[in-house]
């Protein structure tokens, strides 16, 4: 096994923040404490109250939401979200075959989300909260958006945690409940699509983030697509447990003069710019670690739907065939799925990181509009076409007549190994949804239509993809083989979260203890989320 957390844990890791950020990398270092210099590595004596010394701390909260160093990136998200989630699944037998990949949860692997997010992202954030003035509101708006950018996942990933009274000093920090959280999301939002777009009046020429902006070269209104996109999905997300609250805020976010994302040339990718250099994480643990293959529901839909995106997500084996690995397969030896397909990326090692595509945002408003909101026109339907269409253009493959199949199902899965893994035609954990609107569809079916399409748009962030199928129960996955949880996360109800860090528990105990409390179970992978409340197995 090649990766660094088979022999150091992760609570030892010094992250990078504002004043240390790691700017070039190099993926096989595997260094904890060795961190690159460079200009943005600015001190206190550098700073200055503008946007040069602002923009020191903006680069690295962009580089840490998925984060670009690899070994941190595979603890952060790979190793639970990308699996969870049904993209992808790891052939590597870690910590002995028990792992996150059967629910044998690694307690020194999931303390990455919780720390890289507070120490990368909310750690710059503060700085750029404390050093904003009336002469840079524009830097804490664009420094907001990629807190709630980067926090949501972090939130979503175990629920409660602390955030309004991050930075207020103390030896502890209490935590907020999930919707308390969701709450200020949107206040933030708010606040930053406002002062942008009095910035933009008042400064219509100006881009003076454009040296440190690596999404979108310091334009603005672009910025703000994406706030307004990002709180579309945020209103999205709490659908099921506050539905009046979920409809205005995305009736706002669509209605907003500013726009959404709604087109492929205003994703917001990570792209390495202004002498900023990384290389893809996902890459790195596909090619220099050999961690990650294709998850098996990958490819029982993507071949039951004769769909080409396949093509641009995987590589084909040896013999030419796309083939995946279920969740949960008993595993001994590295070599036992070495027949499993690679992830394909078309730029190779400096891939951008994907943080939002438009197509992502047409499946919402197709979502929005089954559900009756205001999407700004157009029907479910029509969006939903619109979706995959984008899909298929980001993905560089003709669309054909895939949006007229009316016939194809997700296909039957034949396991490399062993047949005891095999899931065989008629099994209730094979989708039977097609392609095709049907416009005659019950409100499930349609809804069960448009987040298959939409999970397979939104590969390769399985963060996301994980919480659409915990929110949704949409699409139909195949459940874990063998489940190591000793009966806390149920085999067909799948995981829900994961537990709070243990670092926290060492060193702020009794705010994370109360925060246990905030929860509607008991901490751990099988207690679900606010927002997760849709009926389940």
């Amino acid at each position: 096994m090649k990766t660094i957390f088979k022999h150091i844990k992760l609570s030892t890791v010094v992250l990078a923040a504002g004043l240390g950020a790691v700017i070039s990398q190099s993926a096989c270092t595997k260094k904890f404490d060795e961190y690159n210099t460079n200009r943005y590595n600015a001190t206190d004596s550098l700073l200055k109250i503008d946007g040069e010394g602002l923009g020191t701390f903006i680069v690295p909260m962009q580089l840490a939401i998925f984060s670009t160093t690899n070994y941190l990136y595979q603890l952060q998200q790979n190793l639970n979200a990308d699996i969870y989630s049904g993209y992808m699944m790891s052939g590597d037998p870690f910590n002995g075959g028990v792992n996150n990949t059967n629910y044998g949860l690694v307690q020194d692997w999931n303390t990455a989300p919780f720390n890289i997010g507070f120490q990368s992202v909310m750690a710059n954030w503060l700085q750029v909260s404390k050093r904003a003035s009336t002469s840079n509101p524009d830097f804490l708006a664009i420094a907001n958006i990629l807190k709630v950018e980067g926090m949501h996942r972090v939130t979503d990933v175990y629920g409660p945690m602390p955030y309004s009274q991050f930075g207020n000093g103390g030896f502890s920090t209490p935590y907020d409940s999930q919707e308390a959280i969701y709450n200020q999301f949107f206040t933030e939002l708010d606040f930053s699509i406002k002062t942008l777009s009095a910035y933009i009046a008042a400064h219509p020429n100006a881009t003076p983030l454009k040296p440190y902006d690596l999404i979108y070269n310091g334009d603005y209104k672009q910025w703000l697509k994406f706030a307004n996109s990002l709180k579309l999905r945020l209103a999205l997300r709490i659908s099921m447990v506050n539905p009046s609250l979920a409809k205005t805020k995305a009736e706002e976010a669509v209605n907003d003069p500013n726009g959404l994302i709604a087109s492929n040339a205003d994703n917001a990718f990570v792209k390495a710019a202004n002498g900023v250099t990384f290389k893809n994480s996902l890459w790195s643990i596909t090619y220099e670690y050999f961690d990650i293959e294709m998850g098996a529901p990958m490819e029982c839909y993507l071949k039951g739907y004769t769909d080409p995106r396949i093509s641009a997500y995987f590589v084909p084996n040896s013999d030419g065939q796309y083939r995946g690995i279920r969740n949960g397969v008993p595993i001994t030896s590295a070599q036992q799925y070495s027949k499993a397909s690679l992830l394909s990326f078309p730029s190779g090692s400096s891939s951008p990181i994907q943080l939002m595509a438009a197509s992502e945002i047409s499946f919402i408003r197709a979502e929005g509009a089954l559900r009756g909101w205001n999407m700004g026109g157009g029907t479910a339907s029509s969006f939903y076409s619109q979706g995959v269409i984008q899909s298929f253009d980001k993905s560089g493959v003709a669309l054909g007549n895939y949006l007229d199949n009316s016939t194809g199902t997700e296909a039957p899965y034949v396991d490399l190994v062993s047949a005891n893994n095999n899931v065989p035609a008629g099994s209730p954990y094979l989708s039977k949804i097609t392609v095709k609107w049907d416009e005659g569809a019950t409100y499930q079916q349609k809804l069960e239509r448009i987040i298959t399409q939409k999970w397979l748009a939104l590969w390769p962030d399985g963060e996301e993809a994980w919480a659409e199928f915990r929110r949704t129960n949409y699409p139909v996955l195949m459940p874990v083989v063998v489940n190591n949880s000793q009966g806390t996360i149920s085999t067909t109800g799948f995981i829900r979260r994961l537990p709070f860090s243990q670092d926290e528990y060492n060193n702020n105990k009794a705010e994370v203890t109360k925060a246990a409390s905030l929860l509607s179970g008991p901490d751990n992978g099988g207690t679900r989320l606010w927002w997760d409340v849709v009926n389940k197995n």
